[in-house]
Order: structure tokens, then C-alpha cells, then sequence
């Protein structure tokens, strides 16, 4: 490749996969580009002279007749060769396209293709690491590069050749030192795409750019320069109050929230008020409200007038995204003073600039990890939070684990990358930090940490109904017997003399063999006394597993005294495995020590092994923290820790077994661990109360409702023109699956059929949805409508962005597709709820749960399950109405909400003015269609 390289860009569609198996190309389109120009094109259809599948015709508008009088390939083979011969041939996923194209040409009698080949799909993911997307229709959004019809041949390479374009000039952006960086490196990239690097590298040492000013190199990283934070001024702003002050600070066209002002009011209020400012505040907001910007605004004068920070927990990735590239610039445009707010995450979430230069350095044989690698040099040239959640990336790659940060208190002044540590910044710039927001995982874990460090900051709770659930789940503690066991002979089979590919055979020397065998004989010890451990512990509750199981795995709930009287039996046994684990661990530490201050003596090799076994130990001295954290937990609530439940998990074939430990209920763990913490916090959401009446919210909390202050502001939306709800009074059984699968199948083929429209279907369990999917999908085509499924379809973010994209699909989920997703106006306009959304009994959560509440002589459906299923719904409703704009039908397939007393309870928590309609499947469907087509938008053919 050089300056005069010409590249054939090409994008094909085919009839399927395969050319061996019968496979052809349909259309064909190349684009020429040389100089960072497009310089030629070239498109045809080709008649495959077989019939083309109803799936590719309705992914690419291809039909059989559209391609029946086009040239055969054969007849258009001389010029495709002579177009692409001297070429580098791109495609979006070179893999596909380039010997699909190569085996058409072969089988017409041509020789293949022998040029370079390079993969738009991977150059876009190393040069635009942080897009959350690598289709090429939402890289083309992304980019700003105009996509009008995906899946056509001549459209797609088009738009991949000024995608192409794009690249390149970001590539010839990049320093000199990354360029060097990545071509050292030596990826194995699809076909030849790692040369372009190369080339990279050519152009930019010719062209001897100086570094950006927004760059800088430390030990040989090129860097992102941040900014320093300003100190706030000493200056008293006065908080506007009234409709007029606030409408001057408001940015133009800014629409006025009436509720809105009253949120922000009633929140400097409360905090400037003596009376009240020690008195816990709840504010319910509907959606709509625009409560992000209610409580930001009111808590910017608070904290400016008394020079203290506030921490806002969310629940989601989602809400924390919003808040700093929302919320947060739209209060700076409004504020006379400005205010800067930090996202902070667990360490893991970010990179370690030592571990990640270090790794560097070693060989890599991963194909995935080196396109990381790739990726995140040419990201920190970008970024200047470190934050890896940036990169979008999935399933949490196994090499972030080897170059994520470990916390600071791993990290030493003598550490190369000190000055330039993402996190250590991080906790620098939060002393000059107004707004830090955090999820609420990372609340309950560091209260203590915000308190001490900032003075009992204030708090916001958004979303505050999951609290609770947070606090329940970060308590959870687990330890898998047979997980331990294999991890712990994978580690005596590292240490084991004959295994050439073992640490004992490289590191023999004296005193590091000696060592080595020592800790090797402990974990023989340590893994037969954890075994024995291990059946003890099945025998001792063998009975209480019962006979034969139904499923793979059966839980069982210990009582207290059983679970103390076993650690009682067992104490000698536990108190020999602690001795091995700190032996094991002390011996590593000094062991550690010692190895890396002769790494001279190392190949780099030797140094892997080392790591990867120094690793697996300290994972299992981790692990074994857990089980003596499980064994230490309070049985009974006091000063603030809780009281604490215990489960078996065992397998069928009683050879899998787990132990669990986990936080019976927030009460007093709350107030005492969390909230002590902090100023008296408000706590908002759009959906917190199942009713006015109900305690329920207030014991999530763990708040006395006796001293909390409460306001539950008003929807301005209207809802009896804007949406409907449809309760049918004809379904089956709810118990009877069979039956009541066949119905939601029946109803839904019915609904869809007369509303061809965005549509939403929320279920309670991954089974049902299976179930009902695959019954779906046989009845309706693909080409007539998209079928989503959650569990099926891919992710939650592949899901959602999918069902944007059309204007018709229809998406089914459950759990959080309840809540938390955003779909305004056309995007979703028919919501169907297959079931009121109760918990499942069996859980051994909720049975403990209920227990407890009989013994307080309450009752457990009315005073838990009953307002948890109302809350969730008023959730799962709030997913159609998002704006004032928004309009749509809701459709609940579940009877109980007319025929059983407590349905009228549910009812009376939804919006007043909401029109409701009960009626058979055939009446509800006939009234929805007048309800559609009373609305004047469009409506698809």
C-alpha cells in the first residue's frame, strides 16, 4: 500500500452463505477510491438463475423479478476481475465478501483474486473505539454519512468508501508513538489489514506533524491532556423562585414544567430551612417531569451556599450517561456560577495505564485481545476519564481483567504511570467536584468513604424503588464448593514438576523450587480437607433435599442453628483451611517480592507464568475470603448490620454444591450503614408508591414514615387522549400454561394483525417468551414483520436498537424491560402485558420474606407481593407515554385485574383521566383500531 494505492470497495448480496453450496450473488457494487477520493463506481444486479430466499428479499428488497433479466454472473465475471486486479479490495467483513467474490470467479473459470484485502469492520473498531455500534448502518448515522438504502449493493459500498475515507484521516491523525505502538504489536488482523497500520506509520513519520496540544507522552503512551478544575467562587447567588426569576436563567424555548419548578422549590426549601433540612424528603415525579434537572438545579445553589458536594445515585449506566452529557450541560447554561459533576465506578471500570503498558510487552496469542489492544491505544488519545465502560465492550472480555485497575490502594508513587493514573485523578478532581454521581451498588459499598472524606455530603436517591434491591444484592455472598476444588488442582497442576508447560519446570532455582513445592503440597492439602468439607456438608442436609429432583439444581434454606451447629462440628476442619490460605498467601507475597526483583534473571515467558499463577492464587485466597465472610455474618440484626439468611444450592447428582449467605431485609442496615452517612437524602423516582396509603416504600427505605416529608407531584400529560388501556376478560387459568400460552399466541397474532404498529410485549419469564416466540415466528413472515425476542435476539442494547430501526416490530421482554427504557413518540405505541407481574413464591428469598412478615402479623401478599406487582407495573405502563407528544394502546391479557378484589387496588394507582376498556379479545381488538385510527399519524400499508 502506498499514497497511489487504489481501493476497491465493494459490497455484495447473495442468496445465502455458501458458493459450494449453491449460494450466488444477486448484486454487486464497488466504489474506487485513491487519494482520499472516490474516483469511480460500478453496480449491477446479477441473475442468480436460482430462486431467491423470502428472508434475503425482505432484508435487501431483492426480488425474483428485479433480478430476472439481469446479466449472469458469468457475463459480467471479466469485468469484475479487471475492475478489481491491482487493487486492495475493502469490504465491511472482508471475511465474507472477498472469497464469496473469489469462489464466484472460480467457478466461471477465472483464477482468484491474489491482492491485498482489508476489513472496514475492524479498522472501525480500532480507530472508533468507543461507537456503540459496527453496523454499518448505524456507523454511517454515527458519522453523519448519508445511508439511504441499507443492504443494496451500490448504497453499502458507497457509504463504506466514505467510511473508508473517514478512517484514513483518522489513522493519519494518530502520533507517531501510538502508530509505532500498534504496528509492534503485530495483530493478526483480518486478511491484510494489519498493513494498513504500516502504511499509517509511513505517512505520518513523512508528514512529522507536531503533537496536538491536547496530546502528551508519558513512557511511551500517548495521552489525553485534562483539564484543571477551577475552585467555586466565594459569591452568594441568589436562588430564583419565582416562574419569572427561573424563566430568565431558562435557555430559550425551554419548556416550562410547572411541576417541575414546584420539585426544584420544594427541594432548596427543604435543605435552607432549619426545621426541615434534617428531615428525609420523598418527591414521586412522573415521567415527564424532567426531575433530573428538579433536583440538580435547587441542590446547585444548596451546595454553592454551603460549600458542600452532593452524591446522586441511579440506578443505571443509562440515567449516570444522561445526567453528564444532559443534564448536567443544560444546568451550566443556566446557573450564573458554574458546576462540574464526576461519574465514579468500581475500580475494575478502569484502565491501569502500568498493567496495560506491561502487557504490551508480551506476546499475545488471543485474536480478540489483541484487537483490544489495538483499540485502547488508539483510545487513550482519546479519553480522559480511563473509563473502559466507553468502549462498549460485551461480555467482559477475559484481557481486561490482566490491565484493569486494582484500586489505589495498589497503586505507589514509584508506579511510572502515577501522575498520569486515571483513577488517582479521578479522586483528586472530586475534591473540586459539586455533583458526584455514582449507581447505587456503589453507594451501599462506599457510604463511609463519602462521608469521611466529604463531611456528610447531601444525598439523591433517583429511582430510589430499587435501593433496596441494590443493598440486598451487594450483601450477597457465595461460595461454590466444586468451583474452588478445580480451580485449586489447576493451580497444583501448575506447580507439578512433570508438566513441561508448568511454572515448577521454569522457575527451579533455588529458593524459588523449594517454595513452589512447599505451596504445592499445602493446596494438596488444603484441596483433600476442602473436599472432605465438602461432603460433611452434603450429609449433614442430605435429608432435607428430598428424593429425586425436577430440575438441574435444588435450593434449600438453612435455619440459623443448623448452619451454626455445622460450623460448630466443623471447627477444626475450617480452622486447619484457614492456616493453609494465610500460609499460602503469606508465602506468595513473599514469593512475589522476590521473582520480581530479579526480573533479569526471567524471560519474558517465564514472567507470563508467573502472573497467570501469582494471579490464580490470589483469586483463590479471594475466594476463601468469601466462605470466612459467609461464616462471620450476624444471624441476628444489630447495630445496623442486619440479619442475615443461608441457602444450599445442590446439584442432582449431589456432587455440585454452593452456599450462600445474604441480607435478609434493609431494616436498620439502611439507615445505619448508609444513610448516617449523609445529610438527611431526598429520594424521587417516577414510580415509587403503590398507593397513598402504603408502607411499603417507606420499609424499602428503611425510613419512618412518622419523619419523612412527602410530595407526589402531578403528570401534565393527558392521558385520556393520549392513551388507553384494554383489560380482557376472557383469559384462560393463569396457572394452566398450556392454555394460557396458546391464548397470549391466539391474542397476539390478533393484535398484530389489526395494528401494524411498534409494539412492546412484556412478559415475567424467559420460558413464556420462548415459548410464545417460536409459535410467533412459524405464523407470521419475516418480511412482514420483525420478531425481537430477549434471551434469543442477541443483548438488551442490540435489542432495543433493532427495534428502533423499524417502524413496525415487535419486541418481547421481561424483568428490565420493565422499566428503564426509553421509547418516545412513534417509537412504541402498542405496550401488551401478558401477565401481572407477581413474583414467583418459590424463590427462597421471597419465602424468607414472607415468613418473616407472618411472624410480625402481617399479611405477605398485601403487604409485599401485591405493591411490588403494582409498582412494577405502573413501570412497565410508563414505557408508552414519555412525552406530551407520545400516544398509544395498553393491553393487559391477564383477567385477575377485573375478576380478583385486589385488581381494583392496582387500578386505582394508574393516572385518573386514563380511559379504561374491559372486554373479550375480539371487542378489545375492535375498539383499538378505532382508537389508531382516531389518531391522525401515520399509518402503515
Amino acid at each position: 500500500m502506498d499514497a497511489n494505492t487504489i481501493y476497491a470497495v465493494v459490497d455484495i448480496e447473495t442468496t445465502g452463505t455458501n458458493v459450494a453450496e449453491g449460494s450466488r450473488i444477486i448484486q454487486f457494487g464497488c466504489v474506487l477510491v485513491q487519494n482520499g477520493a472516490i474516483i469511480n463506481q460500478f453496480a449491477t444486479d446479477v441473475n442468480p438463475q436460482t430462486t431467491i430466499p423470502e428472508g434475503i428479499q425482505a432484508l435487501t428488497g431483492i426480488s425474483n423479478a428485479q433480478v430476472k433479466k439481469a446479466p449472469l454472473f458469468d457475463d459480467i465475471a471479466g469485468t469484475i476481475y479487471s475492475l478489481l486486479a491491482d487493487t486492495v479490495f475493502v469490504a465491511h467483513n472482508v471475511n465474507f465478501d472477498f472469497p464469496f467474490v473469489n469462489a464466484e470467479l472460480e467457478r466461471v473459470g477465472y483464477p482468484p483474486l491474489s491482492i491485498q484485502a482489508i476489513d472496514s469492520v475492524t479498522l472501525s473498531q480500532i480507530l472508533l473505539p468507543t461507537v456503540p455500534s459496527y453496523r454499518l448502518h448505524d456507523l454511517s448515522q454515527y458519522l453523519n454519512i448519508t445511508h439511504e438504502h441499507p443492504h443494496s449493493a451500490d448504497d453499502d459500498a458507497l457509504v463504506t468508501a466514505k467510511l473508508l475515507i473517514v478512517l484514513f484521516e483518522r489513522m493519519q491523525q494518530l502520533p507517531i508513538v501510538t502508530l509505532q505502538q500498534m504496528v509492534a504489536q503485530d495483530a493478526e488482523l483480518p486478511q491484510s489489514t494489519a498493513e494498513v497500520f504500516k502504511w499509517g506509520l509511513q505517512v505520518v513519520k513523512k508528514q512529522r506533524q507536531p503533537l496536538p496540544d491536547y496530546l502528551y507522552v508519558s513512557n511511551g503512551l500517548a495521552l489525553r491532556k485534562t483539564t484543571q478544575l477551577a475552585v467555586t467562587d466565594d459569591h452568594q447567588y441568589t436562588y430564583p423562585r419565582t416562574k419569572k426569576n427561573k424563566l430568565k436563567r431558562f435557555p430559550k424555548h425551554f419548556e416550562w414544567r410547572a411541576d417541575q419548578a414546584k420539585m426544584m422549590n420544594l427541594i432548596y426549601k427543604q435543605y435552607t430551612t432549619p426545621e426541615s433540612a434534617e428531615q428525609p424528603l420523598i418527591v414521586e415525579a412522573p415521567t415527564g417531569t424532567g426531575k433530573s434537572l428538579g433536583y440538580t438545579l435547587p441542590f446547585a445553589y444548596i451546595t454553592q451556599r454551603y460549600d458542600r458536594q452532593v452524591v446522586i445515585a441511579t440506578d443505571t449506566v443509562l440515567l449516570q450517561t444522561q445526567l453528564m452529557d444532559q443534564t448536567i450541560p443544560l444546568l451550566n447554561r443556566m446557573l450564573p456560577f458554574s458546576v462540574h459533576a464526576e461519574v465514579v465506578k468500581g475500580s475494575r471500570h478502569y484502565l491501569d495505564l502500568t498493567r496495560f503498558k506491561t502487557s504490551l510487552d508480551e506476546p499475545e496469542r488471543s485474536k480478540q485481545s489483541q484487537l483490544i489492544r489495538l483499540r485502547l491505544l488508539v483510545w487513550l488519545t482519546q479519553t480522559t476519564t480511563g473509563d473502559l465502560d466507553e468502549l462498549h465492550l460485551r461480555n467482559d472480555p477475559p484481557y481486561l481483567s490482566a490491565v484493569c485497575h486494582r484500586g489505589l490502594d495498589s497503586l505507589s508513587t514509584s508506579d511510572p504511570f502515577y501522575e498520569d493514573d486515571f483513577l488517582r485523578r479521578l479522586y483528586q478532581r472530586l475534591k473540586y467536584t459539586q455533583f458526584i454521581i455514582v449507581n447505587h451498588a456503589f453507594l451501599i459499598q462506599h457510604a463511609a468513604y463519602f462521608g469521611d472524606t466529604f463531611q456528610r455530603p447531601y444525598l439523591v436517591v433517583d429511582e430510589a424503588q430499587h435501593l433496596a434491591d441494590y443493598a440486598l444484592s451487594t450483601q450477597r455472598q457465595k461460595f461454590d464448593f466444586q468451583v474452588t476444588l478445580n480451580a485449586t488442582r489447576h493451580l497444583i497442576e501448575q506447580l507439578n514438576p512433570d508438566n513441561q508447560f508448568g511454572l515448577a519446570t521454569v522457575v527451579q532455582e533455588a529458593p524459588f523450587g523449594e517454595q513452589l513445592q512447599t505451596m504445592r503440597t499445602w493446596l494438596f492439602e488444603f484441596d483433600r480437607q476442602l473436599d472432605a468439607l465438602s461432603g460433611h456438608l452434603i450429609q449433614q442436609f442430605q435429608q432435607q433435599f428430598g428424593g429425586k429432583f425436577t430440575t438441574p439444581y435444588k435450593e434449600i434454606l438453612l435455619e440459623t442453628a443448623d448452619w451454626q451447629s455445622f460450623l460448630t462440628q466443623r471447627a477444626g476442619l475450617l480452622e486447619q483451611l484457614d492456616i493453609l490460605v494465610d500460609k499460602l498467601a503469606t508465602t506468595l507475597t513473599a514469593l512475589s517480592q522476590d521473582f520480581y526483583a530479579q526480573t533479569d534473571r526471567w524471560l519474558k515467558s517465564d514472567e507470563e507464568r508467573f502472573m497467570g499463577f501469582e494471579t490464580s492464587l490470589t483469586k483463590l485466597v479471594t475466594v476463601w475470603q468469601t466462605f470466612s465472610t459467609i461464616r462471620q455474618t450476624p444471624t441476628q440484626e444489630s447495630n445496623g448490620a442486619g440479619a442475615y439468611l443461608y441457602w444450599l444450592t445442590i446439584s442432582d447428582d449431589r456432587t455440585h454444591i454452593m452456599v450462600t449467605s445474604n441480607l435478609m431485609t434493609v431494616q436498620g442496615f439502611l439507615s445505619q450503614q448508609v444513610y448516617s452517612h449523609f445529610q438527611a437524602p431526598t429520594f424521587t423516582g417516577a414510580t415509587l408508591f403503590s398507593s397513598n396509603r402504603s408502607q411499603y416504600l417507606y420499609d424499602q427505605l428503611d425510613l419512618n414514615r412518622d419523619e419523612v416529608k412527602m410530595r407526589r407531584l402531578k403528570s401534565d400529560f393527558n392521558f385520556d387522549t393520549q392513551a388507553k388501556l384494554y383489560i380482557s376478560n376472557d383469559a384462560p387459568d393463569i396457572h394452566d400454561d398450556d392454555a394460557y400460552h396458546e391464548y397470549l399466541v391466539k391474542t397476539l397474532l390478533k393484535l398484530l394483525e389489526t395494528v401494524n404498529r411498534p409494539t412492546l410485549v412484556l412478559f415475567n419469564s424467559l420460558e413464556t417468551i420462548s415459548a410464545v416466540y417460536s409459535k410467533l415466528t412459524a405464523a407470521i413472515r419475516q418480511q412482514d414483520r420483525l420478531i425481537l425476542a430477549q434471551g434469543i435476539s442477541g443483548s438488551k442494547e442490540k435489542l432495543i436498537k433493532r427495534f428502533m430501526d423499524e417502524d413496525n416490530a415487535v419486541l418481547m421482554g421481561a424483568a428490565s424491560f420493565w422499566e428503564g427504557i426509553d421509547l418516545p413518540q412513534e417509537q412504541l405505541q402498542l405496550l401488551v402485558i401478558a401477565r401481572l407481574p407477581f413474583d414467583s413464591p418459590e424463590r427462597v428469598e421471597t419465602k424468607v420474606q414472607f415468613a418473616r412478615l407472618k411472624a410480625a402479623g402481617k399479611n405477605p401478599f398485601y403487604n409485599l407481593s401485591l405493591p411490588k406487582a403494582t409498582l412494577r407495573l405502573r413501570q412497565g405502563i410508563g414505557r408508552l407515554i414519555r412525552t406530551r407528544q407520545d400516544y398509544g394502546a395498553v393491553v393487559v391479557l391477564d383477567s385477575r385485574l377485573v375478576t380478583r378484589h385486589y385488581g381494583q387496588t392496582i387500578l386505582k394507582t394508574l393516572p385518573e383521566s386514563l380511559p379504561v376498556m374491559t372486554a373479550t379479545v375480539p371487542q378489545l381488538t375492535a375498539d383499538i383500531a378505532k382508537f389508531f385510527k382516531n389518531h391522525q399519524t401515520k399509518v402503515q400499508p
